[in-house]
């Protein structure tokens, strides 16, 4: 399956009073990289709402396992895949290390958002089609 790295340098302002990287970041930075994962697929946004109709790529669930802290200066890459593909979610895992190490074991769920034909102002989600499959998961056997 396609993987994407994403890099970042821990700024003073992600971290909490001792110097720990304040844990809403991770998911902050994870949706980052969802992004730029789908940049590097060719699923930009322009692409996805001209093509598909796609406004938005909320979230459905969300976790993290974290195994060791990050600091302030800590250059950070975020290795992300999507590990599952449903007829409707998507399942990304997010891998946080800091050289070798792994500090954050992290996934999130998404749904690919439409506006609603009776009502513009709710989401539904699409079911996902055979391209987005294809570029995301490199899976050309699945319907």
């Amino acid at each position: 399956m396609p993987t994407s790295i994403y890099r970042l340098t821990v700024e003073f302002g992600d971290c909490d009073p001792a110097n720990i990287v304040f844990y809403p970041n991770y998911y902050r930075w994870f949706d980052a990289a969802t992004h730029h994962l789908c940049q590097e697929a060719g699923l930009d946004w322009t692409r996805l709402r001209d093509e598909y109709g796609v406004i938005g790529f909320p979230l459905v669930e969300t976790g993290a396992t974290f195994r060791q802290p990050a600091s302030h200066g800590d250059q950070l890459e975020i290795e992300s895949s999507v590990v599952e593909c449903a007829r409707k979610t998507l399942r990304l895992r997010h891998l946080v290390r800091r050289g070798e190490t792994l500090l954050v074991d992290g996934f999130e769920v998404r749904v690919l958002g439409a506006k609603r034909p009776d009502d513009p102002q709710r989401l539904r989600a699409l079911d996902i089609p055979r391209e987005i499959r294809r570029a995301l998961v490199d899976d050309e056997d699945r319907p």
